[in-house]
Order: structure tokens, then C-alpha cells, then sequence
């Protein structure tokens, strides 16, 4: 089921990151990978069509899905002041362990392995993973 589940949301993700040319009749070449590793952009692309693009949990699929994304502007709050880098890290790889209960279901893709099959560099997917996380630390709410 983790297999379905992520390869659904990659599916959202061309969805609504590739519309279609008004020029052409041919169907649109919906990218999976993008050039950019700047966390903004892979933020839009990967995580904005749930979580939204503020982050705030109000993404475009966010009333179709069983739970509401949490609203990622607010983790550092939610942790006592500070950031948990390394674990925000983890459960975007689904390294955590135990799995977070909101990702029991595997409803939130597990971008770990979603990545390594969509780029077979280690290098790039750990450096892609690591500005993603880096993003959500700077768009963190003050006390």
C-alpha cells in the first residue's frame, strides 16, 4: 500500500505543477525530477500540492485527503521552541522510528525513497532532502 499511495501523489504532483500548453495537442511532458535543488522550488513542487504553498497545510488536495496536513509554519512551536531538525528529516525519508502515527498510512509520500527512484544519486537526494528541511526551518513562525 505504501507503493500506491506515493506513487498517487506523484501523480498529483504532475497534476498540478504541468498544465497544458494552449499550443500544442500532443499530451503535456509532466516532469518528475526538477533541475532546481534550491527548498523553495522543491518545496513548491514536492510538498505545496498538500501542505500549501505557505505551508500551512491548505495545498490544493488538502480536502481530499483522510487527515489535514499540519500546518509547517508551526513545528518549531509545536517543539518547545526549537527546531527538530533531525526529526523533521526523518519523517520526510520515513526514516523515523516508530513511523509517525499521522504517516502510519502512508498517506504524506515518504520522499526518501520516492527520490531514489526518480534519481539514483545518493548525493543529490540527500542534498535535496536536506534544503527541503532547511526550508521548513526558515519558514517557521516566531514565539
Amino acid at each position: 500500500m505504501p507503493l500506491r499511495a506515493a506513487l498517487a501523489a506523484l501523480l498529483l504532483v504532475g497534476l498540478f505543477q504541468s498544465g497544458p500548453s494552449a499550443q500544442s495537442t500532443a499530451p503535456p511532458n509532466r516532469r518528475l525530477v526538477i533541475d532546481s535543488m534550491y527548498g523553495p522550488d522543491l518545496f513548491q513542487f514536492y510538498c505545496a500540492t498538500c501542505h500549501g504553498r505557505d505551508g500551512k497545510g491548505r495545498g490544493p488536495v488538502a480536502p481530499s485527503l483522510r487527515g489535514a496536513p499540519p500546518d509547517l509554519t508551526t513545528i518549531r512551536l509545536r517543539s518547545g521552541g526549537a527546531f527538530p531538525r533531525a526529526r523533521v528529516e526523518a519523517l520526510v525519508t520515513g526514516a523515523s522510528d516508530p513511523p509517525a502515527v499521522a504517516h502510519g498510512s502512508r498517506e504524506m509520500p515518504v520522499w526518501g525513497p520516492i527520490f531514489q527512484g526518480l534519481d539514483p544519486s545518493d548525493t543529490m537526494n540527500r542534498i535535496r532532502i536536506a534544503n527541503i528541511v532547511e526550508y521548513l526551518e526558515s519558514i517557521q513562525l516566531a514565539k
